[in-house]
């Protein structure tokens, strides 16, 4: 059989036109109209992105650009590492930006320790580790943590008695202590005895510290307590009920929540 010129080269043109058009049409995956140049649609599967193990959010490498080259901004990947330092990387998708890696999802951390057992300061017994507050915090994330300390100190007994009596002070100063830096807060709580007796009036005091932390290091940190000479009080704070008070079960332990506020 022949055939004729003309309907060869129609044939030829058709095929050549329909290859143009699919090398420059939009792609769909389980859909036959693409709203883009790509879309997948899946009732129950998700897409796998390449799942790599970054080194550090600045470094390329291991991700490489087939053409040759530094990789294109816009490179996405499924980050599995977790490393250490103010570049640090963590589980999850990045995108890079032509000059580091992005995290495409929200980093959020608070941990909060509390004082576990009451504390009964002296005032002869010098500086005291409250029960609990001596702990170990690692963060998850490389940059800013808010630092919130909240510290609670009660009186004990008045000794003075008299009709004239009127209200007595009681004083010391915490001291928080995170990596070796040191932050004092005062404390001043007043009692009374007047016909009845209130005691253990505690005052609560708040500080908030801005820290800059590394993920994945270790920052010690411990809560300790000095109350000041109390000759106002029963055996001059020294002992019995002359005693100071600190946190639970009567009060309010003392506590100190670290809160990620970086991007």
């Amino acid at each position: 059989m022949k055939i004729k010129l003309p309907t060869l080269w129609s044939a030829f043109a058709t095929i050549l036109f329909l290859t143009n058009s699919i090398s420059y049409a939009q792609v769909g995956i389980n859909t036959t109209t693409p709203h883009g140049i790509l879309e997948v649609n899946g009732n129950n599967q998700g897409i796998v992105l390449p799942r790599i193990a970054l080194t550090s959010k600045t470094i390329q490498a291991p991700v490489l650009n087939p053409q040759g080259g530094n990789i294109v901004p816009g490179t996405v990947v499924y980050n599995t590492a977790i490393t250490s330092g103010i570049n640090a990387v963590f589980p999850g998708i990045y995108v890079w930006t032509g000059t580091e890696w992005q995290n495409k999802f929200t980093k959020k951390e608070t941990k909060i320790y509390k004082q576990t057992t009451l504390l009964q300061p002296a005032s002869n017994g010098g500086v005291q580790n409250v029960p609990g507050m001596g702990q170990t915090f690692t963060p998850k994330y490389s940059g800013p943590y808010k630092m919130e300390v909240s510290v609670n100190f009660g009186g004990g007994y008045v000794a003075d008695a008299s009709p004239q009596m009127d209200i007595v002070p009681q004083t010391g100063i915490f001291v928080f202590t995170i990596n070796g830096t040191p932050y004092s807060v005062p404390a001043k709580t007043n009692c009374t005895l007047f016909g009845t007796r209130y005691y253990a009036i505690w005052q609560q005091t708040f500080i908030i510290e801005y820290l800059n932390l590394n993920a994945n290091t270790a920052y010690p940190f411990n809560l300790t307590f000095d109350m000041d000479p109390a000759p106002g009080f029963e055996n001059s704070g020294n002992s019995g009920n002359g005693l100071g008070y600190i946190g639970v079960p009567d009060h309010v332990p003392c506590s100190v929540e670290f809160t990620y506020i970086g991007n």
